[in-house]
């Protein structure tokens, strides 16, 4: 896209063309003026997409929590997913996760998480181990 400069004395230029009655002189400068304004007005437009997407991007981000296998997004403490780790890290897309008896599938990537037993889990310790006396090498 060419560069021209859309400002005040372009427009001054078409007003003394009028004034010099060269009419036809104003019209093409009003043209190319127009030309300007609608690339810059579609440029403008583009540009303000761009941000909305970036802005949706980061707001989506901060929403984002990871369990140390897959993400979840948790707006306003309703949590919703889970969603694939590979295809969000590597394509930036979130592709949700089928829930399997033991793991979670990706239909996107094939990838397969493991499911992680959460919150009230008991572990159990091993029994203690009876301690021996120590021996005495020398008395």
């Amino acid at each position: 896209m060419k560069k021209r400069n859309l400002h005040a004395a372009n427009f001054r230029k078409v007003l003394e063309l009028f004034r010099d009655n060269n009419g036809q002189e104003a019209e093409k400068l009003l043209k190319i003026i127009q030309e300007d304004y609608l690339e810059l007005y579609n440029e403008n437009k583009e540009l303000r997409s761009q941000i909305k997407e970036v802005a949706d991007i980061l707001d989506l981000a901060e929403c984002m929590e990871f369990d140390g296998q897959k993400y979840w997004i948790d707006e306003d403490s309703e949590k919703s997913g889970p969603y694939c780790q590979v295809c969000y890290d590597r394509d930036g897309v979130l592709i949700r996760l089928q829930e399997r008896s033991k793991h979670w599938e990706c239909y996107s990537c094939q990838n397969m998480f493991v499911k992680m037993p959460t919150g009230n889990v008991i572990h159990k310790s091993r029994p203690k181990k009876e301690t021996k006396p120590l021996l005495r090498l020398y008395s």
